[in-house]
């Protein structure tokens, strides 16, 4: 165990900066698919040793069904192989970034994490450092930036002492994404205040307390982003001219029935690989009409996560749901209020996300998915804890007998 919180906190170190925050320089490009390799290589090497086992199952079965999708993409796919083989490496890296993470369970020292949430603080300086156009107050939208923060944020209120001012601090960490915002993160910073500071015990989903707080969250978050939400997913829907709610409007409406059950196959809508090796299905539906998704400049095909799923069929998007509905599930029964808090920001950030962007099938997706898979933990964790020290307390029960025995004054027999 000592080498897997090893192992997992030079990863996290690694990750952060160069997945994350400098992932469009030189070099940084495939890094994210390397480690990604890595760390499936650790787990298969390692699970024997990790404690816990739960998820192997699962994981062995998404890996089965994910090779179903490959084998029927290269048979009876709208793209060419290499779209199909290039669409595989990102669906398997968020979905293995968890279960691996899940798998492995590292349970870190004090100083383990303090070295992390160092690495993650001088990431986030040297960001803005890098980056002097928002320091003078640019009108510019860095999407990083917002999962940067969110991301060191939340591991602040997870790792320190739960207190008001740890909350406090977290807080000023994730608003600090403030500075270059991005719509959807206004929605993300909602969800985290919601929680954090609001949030006082579990969600009870058949409480009707809890449904409206959540219909308040949710009218909320929708306030704060509603010009780019209503650009996109209100008015925009009807228009012909914006690639993000096309891209939605025939996935669900066309894609999911023209290709029923199992889609089009991998590599074909909405995902990097449809883009790179230019998909048939951008022509067939009229999407390489629309400015930035043209075969010249295909800079929007890849423009939101939830089109890709069409892809996968009607199959692939219940598929998907019933992963989503077996975490929530998990999520519910995290004891801990903070782990638990931060596996619903989490969960809720992904949602957010994804809306309008790829992140999840990318490298800047990770750090979200190595946080809730922590989450994961917690109660497996506090369990552990509570065994050790009832066995250190029993030790040190014993030693104190046996010491007591071996000092007893001798009594001579007469």
């Amino acid at each position: 165990m000592k080498t897997i919180a090893q192992f997992y906190t030079l990863f996290w170190i690694i990750y952060f900066p160069t997945c994350i925050a400098f992932n469009e320089l030189d070099g940084f490009g495939w890094i994210d698919e390397i480690m990604t390799v890595i760390l499936m290589a650790f787990t298969f090497l390692n699970s024997s040793v990790s404690l816990n086992r739960e998820p192997r199952g699962e994981y062995r079965l998404f890996l089965g069904i994910l090779a179903f999708y490959v084998v029927y993409g290269l048979i009876f796919g709208e793209n060419i192989e290499k779209a199909v083989l290039r669409d595989m490496v990102q669906w398997i890296r968020p979905f293995s970034v968890i279960y691996c993470t899940w798998i492995l369970n590292p349970r870190f020292t004090e100083r383990q994490k303090n070295v992390m949430l160092i690495s993650m603080l001088v990431t986030l300086g040297a960001w803005f450092l890098y980056h002097p156009e928002v320091n003078v107050g640019a009108d510019a939208e860095f999407p990083v930036l917002g999962q940067l923060a969110m991301c060191t944020g939340m591991t602040w209120y997870l790792w320190k002492p739960d207190n008001q001012k740890n909350a406090y601090i977290a807080l000023a960490i994730v608003l600090s994404g403030m500075l270059a915002p991005k719509f959807k993160f206004m929605g993300e910073v909602v969800c985290f205040v919601g929680f954090v500071f609001f949030l006082r015990g579990k969600l009870q989903f058949k409480s009707p307390k809890t449904m409206l707080a959540l219909v308040v969250l949710l009218a909320v978050t929708l306030y704060v982003t509603w010009e780019k939400f209503d650009i996109y997913y209100v008015s925009g829907l009807n228009s012909n001219e914006l690639a993000r709610p096309m891209s939605y409007r025939i996935a669900f409406t066309e894609i999911i029935w023209d290709y029923f059950p199992f889609g089009p196959g991998m590599g074909t809508w909405g995902c990097a690989a449809a883009a790179d090796y230019y998909s048939p299905l951008l022509y067939k539906y009229h999407m390489s009409r629309v400015w930035g998704c043209d075969p010249t400049n295909p800079m929007f095909v890849a423009d939101a996560f939830y089109p890709t799923l069409a892809q996968l069929g009607v199959v692939g998007i219940i598929l998907f749901c019933i992963f989503w509905r077996r975490r929530l599930i998990a999520m519910n029964e995290i004891e801990d209020m903070r782990y638990y808090r931060v596996a619903w920001i989490t969960f809720f950030c992904l949602l957010i996300e994804q809306t309008a962007d790829t992140s999840f099938l990318s490298g800047k997706g990770m750090g979200f998915c190595m946080l809730l898979a922590l989450c994961l933990n917690a109660n497996r964790n506090m369990e552990e804890e509570e065994d050790e020290e009832e066995e250190d307390e029993e030790d040190g029960e014993e030693l104190a007998f046996s010491t007591s025995e071996k000092n007893a004054p001798l009594v001579r027999e007469n």
